[in-house]
């Protein structure tokens, strides 16, 4: 009942500034509690712990606060100065990376894509446990299917390397940015709007049928799909166990048990698998963050 009257007395705005000012920091506390006391524990006695990931990024989440990252290298992103540009014409916020236009949706404020940038660098970077690849070299020649594109940044990194490149999209607000930041390469860019799932039908598709009438070979699969990412591997079987020269990046820390899950099934096609160094943190809990797989 309270909630309700909090909800009728204040506007959705004042109270979108109220949660961002203080309320989210107090929800969050109460929602990490556990986390953030066996972090504060772990990083007072770690000069007695064994040097586990774990244990070195529950330390690291004691000394810096709770975060995706919890890894020395990510210190290195926290002052970084980047400029936010406007483009007139779409309309649309963008930064320069690596020499490219990278652009975001039109409702991004300059505070939201410069958190969000630095973030996808972070993410990126070659020390990360969110890091698709060794070296992008690998994407030489390739096909890369982009599942659960959003921006684009990983495909935009590796461009100019690759053969095609789908981008598998199905939100609203991601459609116009991705035209916007691939315009200059639409001759070997697909934007794809579904969903990739374990069926086709409506806005989703399996990643087989995608690929039924076309060449499936030379293959780059990433997939960051926020927890859906066994469902779409159950929609590619024959592409991964019957395609040439595949490799693969999935994301595993979105549920708990996807590590051993998608290690097991990668490996019972026949791929040979790694992890990715150090760990993620979300959803109160350390996990590894991206397999590699190759065939």
């Amino acid at each position: 009942m309270i909630s309700a009257f909090y909800r009728k007395l204040l506007p959705l705005t004042l109270r979108q500034r109220i949660y961002n000012a203080f309320l989210g920091k107090i929800v969050f506390f109460f929602r990490h509690f556990g986390v953030i006391v066996k972090s504060k524990t772990t990083y007072l006695f770690s000069f007695l712990l064994p040097k586990t990931e774990s244990n070195k990024a529950f330390a690291f989440m004691g000394k810096h606060g709770l975060t995706s990252y919890p890894n020395e290298y990510a210190l290195e992103y926290k002052g970084k100065e980047i400029d936010v540009l406007v483009d007139g014409e779409q309309q649309l916020p963008y930064v320069i990376h690596r020499g490219k236009k990278l652009y975001f949706p039109h409702f991004y404020d300059e505070q939201k894509v410069k958190k969000d940038y630095r973030a996808l660098l972070i993410e990126q970077d070659e020390r990360a446990a969110h890091r698709y690849v060794r070296s992008y070299q690998e994407l030489t020649n390739r096909t890369l299917l982009d599942v659960g594109a959003a921006e684009g940044v990983f495909s935009l990194d590796a461009i100019e390397l690759t053969k095609q490149v789908i981008l598998f999209e199905c939100e609203e607000h991601w459609q116009k940015p991705l035209q916007a930041t691939f315009e200059p390469w639409r001759d070997k860019v697909t934007v794809v709007k579904k969903y990739i799932g374990d069926k086709t039908s409506g806005v989703f598709i399996t990643i087989d049928d995608y690929l039924m009438d076309k060449t499936a070979e030379n293959l780059f699969i990433k997939m960051d799909i926020e927890g859906a990412e066994r469902m779409a591997l159950q929609g590619a079987h024959a592409t991964l166990s019957k395609s040439k020269n595949v490799q693969v990046a999935i994301c595993t820390y979105h549920r708990p048990g996807d590590p051993e899950y998608m290690n097991e099934l990668l490996n019972s096609y026949g791929y040979t698998t790694e992890f990715t160094q150090g760990l993620m943190y979300w959803n109160k809990r350390l996990s590894k963050g991206i397999i590699r797989g190759r065939n």
